[in-house]
């Protein structure tokens, strides 16, 4: 029988944490214990680097500098977009108790607990060949949509939660066309799109005027500046998808709650593993509560991305053991529903300084 390499669990432990140590030297960005574990577990699950990236739910930056560590160390192999542990790394993950990531998402759902597919027929037809036209995503604004069946999905799940029919509703961004579904479903009072992409606010505005979606506008806006005064305390829900840098994060959930009209109001986010680690999620999370919101829904992967056509020039490609395009989604977020308790009192003043990139970032 072939000799299989073992290690003793005190000397696994050693090398784990002077690994541990390394990265963290290396990269400003919290790395555990845990981390470390999930990172193995998904290499002992899928020998794809974009796989791995999604199922090791850790952020991407410091993922890859744990990566290079294990090459150097002769405990992990990349070649051609593939991932492999070598005898020795699989040993060493077996030593400190790593084990396969073990998928169990609902086929229906794929996860998200709604099926967009309870949407009007019509709503789902109708969407998918307004999307055929859409723009492209681009890096200057962050960009990166979702796909069809996460935005349907989105809405139906505010419509479930009553957050949809006969609401005022404000997207805050929308290279997701969010604004463009929930207008098909005929449910919202009223829906505003404001992004500052204006390829975005013109398609919209078409789309609304060819469809006779009356109800639907979009106005072009800089998350940056002041929330108009006509927006404050208007609306009934805010959705966005905002970049993941603190400020800008917090800049982008200010402006939506300054929208609401008062407790009861609800907002919907993304936040991903890729750009967030559990201490930005933890901080993201002070925030809300200080902020007079409560959080009631929180649904990991509920988001899955469409690779966006600038993967090659994103800050992380640079950091990758390998190189090679992805074949299937890979970037995800988790969708948090926030609701008012009380009204919140943040400054609307204008905002400086880069709210798209922080230590974190990979995509930008």
């Amino acid at each position: 029988m072939p000799h299989t390499k073992t290690f003793p669990e005190t000397s696994a432990v050693e090398l784990r944490d002077r690994l541990l140590e390394t990265v963290r030297q290396q990269v400003p960005v919290p790395f555990t214990e845990r981390d470390a574990e999930r990172a193995l577990a998904a290499l002992l699950t899928t020998d794809n680097l974009w796989d791995a990236i999604r199922m090791s739910r850790v952020p991407l930056r410091v993922l890859s500098a744990f990566w290079h560590q294990l090459i150097a160390e002769g405990l992990l192999e990349a070649h051609d977009g593939a991932l492999r542990l070598t005898e020795s790394g699989q040993a060493l993950a077996q030593a400190l108790g790593a084990a396969p990531v073990r998928e169990a998402t609902c086929v229906h759902c794929e996860g998200r607990s709604v099926d967009y597919r309870t949407l009007p027929d019509d709503v789902v037809e109708r969407f998918a060949e307004i999307c055929r036209h859409r723009p492209e995503a681009i890096q200057d604004y962050d960009q990166g949509f979702v796909t069809e069946a996460t935005t349907l999905a989105r809405i139906a799940f505010a419509w479930h939660r009553g957050d949809l029919e006969g609401k005022q509703l404000l997207v805050l961004g929308d290279d997701d066309l969010m604004s463009i579904a929930a207008a098909l479903t005929g449910a919202p009072a009223y829906v505003l799109a404001v992004d500052i992409d204006d390829r975005l606010i013109q398609f919209i505005n078409d789309v609304a005027r060819r469809e006779g979606l009356d109800r639907l506008e979009a106005v072009r806006y800089d998350l940056r500046e002041p929330l108009p005064t006509s927006w404050l305390r208007r609306f009934d829900t805010f959705m966005t998808d905002p970049t993941e840098s603190f400020l800008g994060f917090k800049t982008t959930i200010e402006r939506g709650l300054l929208a609401l009209r008062g407790p009861g109001c609800a907002g919907y986010f993304g936040l991903t593993h890729v750009e967030s680690s559990y201490e930005k999620w933890a901080q993201i999370q002070r925030f809300l509560l200080d902020s007079g919101v409560v959080l009631t829904d929180l649904i990991d992967d509920f988001s899955a991305y469409v690779n966006w056509g600038y993967i090659e020039s994103m800050r992380s490609w640079e950091w990758l053991p390998t190189h090679r395009l992805p074949e299937r989604p890979w970037y995800y977020s988790a969708l948090h529903r926030i609701e008012l308790l009380h009204t919140p009192a943040p400054e609307n003043a204008a905002v400086e300084g880069d709210i798209f990139t922080d230590e974190e970032a990979a995509t930008t």
